[in-house]
């Protein structure tokens, strides 16, 4: 008797197995556009009964002026580059994300998952507060939002075992191991997701979650994310990150804006000539007589500062504390305090060697070199940077072919690095109207309160220049 149960328990697993793949093979050759994954085999937790029986997507309500979101926009001009994040979605996570500031431990990155697409889509945007870039990947959403599993979520709800997804702010908590592995509980900010911590929604990997154009399988309600993603999500998200999870069906165009800076010219790899002035620069930190390349950046970098990008000489509301007497000073005179504090920074970025590199372990993948992000060069920059600043002109269809640290590369070359380092902080003073910020600085080294912060040295060196004095 034991032995026909067996029999007929490995039959029935058989059966079901076979089942399955059938299910999944019929699925396949409906078209690509038919392939559905399986959905999530667990259940929702229990929870403490509600009464709460809406599920009507309701977002929340922006109560900052007009006027006052524009002004908080503004600081992060820099965001999303490329334009890919629905733009009313983004704004709001952006105007939520500075009026609550103090919620977020977590402040490196904000993150909106837009509902409104397919879950074939791409629709789980990751942003690199620091740098504006997006990763973008894809999620799930609850069975109990899409009940024909189409890959569209059209009902979302805050109560236990609805198995449907909810819809608001949310802050991205603490990491642990359940059943999914590696997770990442949220606590709901909302009156729309209150409930999320009790219900169990989480972030998680699943296998029912691929990077590939098919719709993805159901969960219980959680945003889950590729196997493949997960631990990286994790990482990025985890200590206290908003996540904003929304209904956008407006598109990405932003409003027209002034561009931030005037169009430049390309950078010759050598400097011409001198700066075409009667000043007498004063010297530069780096400069040594062991090292007589060093002078030319010095005029390189005057020149670029006066010439390219002359909004630096308006100042910063920090620059007196590393210049107190930056006010009195004619242009040329300040160009020279915002060189020094260029070549400060890059003492402590990269010890002033042109082809030091530093694989940024947390940044990913660079999306225009398809490998890990590494920061190089005097100011420790990056490829990525190409897609948000046109003013960088590293060219990786030639330095691709080039060893590492070949000095050839465009983005090693001394000049070509300056100028685009000295644009970004244009960009970041103009948006930030400061030289020290805890969010939104592209150079940890003078991140206040930062891990790599070096603030009061290179405070000193820019103060050593006689006419700070």
């Amino acid at each position: 008797m034991q032995i026909e149960k067996n029999k007929s328990t490995l039959f029935s697993r058989f059966s079901t197995a076979l089942l399955i793949a059938s299910f999944l093979t019929l699925g396949a050759c409906a078209g690509a556009d038919e392939v559905r994954l399986p959905d999530e085999l667990t259940d929702e937790p229990a929870a403490a009964p509600d009464n709460d029986t809406s599920t009507t997507p309701v977002a929340p309500v922006h109560t900052v002026p007009e006027n006052q979101r524009e002004a908080i926009l503004k600081n992060y001009d820099y965001v999303d580059p490329t334009h890919i994040v629905p733009y009313k979605a983004l704004s709001d996570a952006l105007v939520y994300f500075h009026e609550n500031k103090s919620k977020f431990t977590n402040q490196d990155y904000v993150s909106v998952i837009n509902f409104a697409e397919s879950s074939k889509n791409k629709r789980f945007f990751i942003i690199n507060m620091k740098t504006g870039s997006v990763w973008a990947i894809r999620t799930s959403h609850g069975k109990g939002s899409d009940s024909d599993h189409d890959g569209y979520a059209e009902k979302f709800s805050n109560v236990s075992g609805s198995n449907a997804s909810s819809l608001g702010f949310y802050k991205a908590a603490e990491s642990y191991y359940g059943s999914n592995g590696l997770s990442l509980r949220m606590d709901g900010l909302s009156s729309t997701n209150s409930r999320a911590r009790s219900r169990a929604i989480v972030i998680h990997g699943a296998s029912y979650v691929r990077e590939e154009n098919v719709i993805q399988g159901r969960s219980w309600g959680c945003p889950a994310v590729s196997n493949s993603n997960r631990d990286a999500v994790v990482k990025f998200l985890k200590g206290g990150s908003l996540v904003y999870a929304v209904l956008d069906k407006g598109g990405t165009k932003r409003p027209e804006v002034q561009p931030s800076e005037p169009s430049v010219p390309s950078v010759p790899s050598t400097p011409t000539t001198p700066p075409d002035t009667s000043y007498k620069m004063l010297p530069l930190a780096w400069e040594s007589p062991n090292y007589p390349e060093r002078t030319k950046w010095s005029e390189f970098l005057m020149k670029d500062i006066l010439e390219s990008w002359p909004s630096l000489l308006n100042g910063a509301n920090d620059m007196r504390d590393f210049c107190p007497r930056y006010n009195t000073l004619d242009n040329n005179q300040k160009a020279n305090v915002w060189a020094q504090l260029f070549v400060a920074m890059a003492k402590y970025e990269s010890a002033y060697s042109p082809v030091s590199r530093m694989h940024e372990t947390t940044m990913g993948t660079d999306p225009v070199t398809k490998k890990p992000v590494y920061s190089e060069g005097l100011l420790q920059l990056s490829y990525q940077d190409i897609q948000w600043a046109p003013f960088c002109k590293f060219d990786w269809s030639k330095d691709k072919y080039l060893a590492a640290k070949d000095p050839k590369k465009t983005i090693l070359d001394p000049y070509i690095n300056l100028h685009c380092g000295v644009g970004i902080m244009a960009l970041q003073v103009k948006n930030k109207r400061a030289i020290k910020v805890s969010s939104g600085t592209y150079w940890a080294v003078i991140k206040p309160g930062g891990r790599y912060q070096q603030i009061s040295a290179i405070t000193s060196m820019v103060k050593s220049l006689k006419i700070c004095q």
